[in-house]
């Protein structure tokens, strides 16, 4: 998970400019089928998505999946403030190409 808290802090901290103690807790993938929890995550997060494929669940909990050929990594944050979880699905070009991360 250590890729997917340096991409989820790196984000919070260079968009709003909080402290680290602000940074919302990264999780784990909700459990279940690899490709029914990618599917549904990555087509709520991107609506253009049409047939998720190739998920797998990583030792940390995330999920690596491709969707018509683009590169996704599906994890959850847990927002301490609303105290609630959120279902986050991010594009890996989009991650390597603003924060350097490969995903």
């Amino acid at each position: 998970m250590k890729i997917v808290s340096a991409i989820v802090i790196a984000v919070v901290l260079s968009l709003t400019r909080l402290s680290l103690a602000a940074v919302p807790a990264v999780g784990a993938a909700p459990k279940g089928d690899p490709v029914a929890v990618a599917t549904k995550i990555i087509k709520y997060n991107f609506p253009d998505c049409k047939r998720v494929s190739g998920a797998t669940r990583s030792s940390d909990g995330s999920i690596w999946a491709k969707c018509d050929g683009v590169s996704y990594l599906v994890f959850t944050l847990f927002n301490a403030k609303e105290g609630k979880v959120i279902e986050v699905a991010m594009n890996c070009s989009a991650a390597k190409r603003l924060l350097n991360v490969a995903c």
